[in-house]
């Protein structure tokens, strides 16, 4: 379930509002609003069709729970137990999805205001700087989002560096909806996986099976609808991508009659979840390309460790059509 937030937490997210300024951005019939409260997506428009689902404006995102648009960190996703090891040291963050820490804790990257560097009709630039104890976090840690938009592609690249060995592991967190209403159950969905994560209780066992035979084989469209009936539930699941971590290729592909998306990224994985705990069930799905969840407890997966002298570089790439 993604949801959290207290009443401390409201209130600061109130004053980040209130200070909060939207920016848009133009293609070929591509029409982004995107806002530095959160680094957040508030509505991606081509041909006058909404195909975000989510708050459009900064007074609804007030009321949002569940990180629509936004940027997550510095985890994206969950570790278990809210702990982590590293370099010998434990560290404890904050648990705000029972026992474990979820998408960077009660004030993640999705909470803050982040600082706009540069706009301009087809860009946006941003910063944020997250200091050392964040949320649990070790080192001071800067983080560089763009968000450019040529023809009727979206980009997004991200950036960061830190001062002590930390984790990082960063997403943007939109769910998309291509009809524009209702639910997704009409979309088929294709995502170039050979394997996925198993888990249990929504924190991965370790393991990493092959989707072969199973209901996590997505390598060819799949309806939804169809695929939810089968399940007898939505997908919240981390598919193992193919190809070199670190570079670009196309990953998956989102249809819902003659409107289309590609997903493109340089990320080891792709959490792909179905939106079951939105307040309309299903009414958009969320395609997070990112390292895989609970990554410090499993020697096995890609690490998201973060040193001095290192850069992090993640990149998405929406084409629509």
């Amino acid at each position: 379930m993604r949801l959290r937030h207290n009443s401390e937490m409201a209130t600061n997210r109130l004053s980040d509002l209130e200070q909060a300024e939207s920016f848009t951005l133009r293609g070929e019939g591509l029409v982004v609003t995107a806002t530095n409260y959160g680094g957040r997506l508030l509505g991606v428009v081509l041909d006058g069709i909404q195909l975000m689902y989510g708050p459009h404006t900064l007074p609804e995102v007030m009321r949002d729970t569940c990180y629509c648009g936004s940027i997550c960190g510095r985890t994206a996703n969950r570790i278990a137990g809210g702990s982590f090891e590293l370099d010998g040291k434990t560290y404890t963050l904050v648990a705000n999805d029972g026992p474990n820490h979820l998408h960077g804790g009660t004030c993640g990257f999705d909470s803050r205001l982040w600082s706009a560097v540069a706009h301009s009709a087809d860009s946006l630039e941003l910063s944020l700087f997250s200091c050392d104890g964040e949320e649990g976090y070790p080192g001071n840690v800067t983080v560089h989002a763009r968000y450019s938009v040529q023809g009727t592609s979206l980009r997004l690249e991200l950036e960061a560096h830190t001062d002590a060995p930390t984790l990082l592991n960063l997403t943007n967190h939109a769910y998309w909806n291509l009809a524009g209403k209702g639910t997704i159950d009409s979309h088929t969905l294709r995502v170039a996986a050979q394997s996925y994560t198993p888990m249990r209780c929504n924190i991965p066992t370790g393991a990493i099976d092959p989707v072969d035979g199973s209901p996590y084989d997505l390598r060819t469209p799949a309806l939804l609808g169809e695929r939810f009936r089968s399940l007898g539930t939505g997908y919240d699941d981390n598919f193992v991508l193919p190809g070199e971590p670190g570079t670009l290729r196309e990953v998956a592909e989102l249809s819902c009659g003659s409107r289309r998306l590609l997903l493109s990224t340089d990320a080891p994985g792709l959490q792909v979840y179905t939106g079951d705990f939105l307040p309309i069930p299903r009414a958009g799905i969320a395609l997070e390309a990112q390292s895989f969840p609970d990554s410090p407890h499993h020697p096995n997966f890609p690490s998201i460790i973060l040193r001095p002298g290192s850069s992090y570089r993640r990149t998405i790439i929406w084409q629509f059509s």
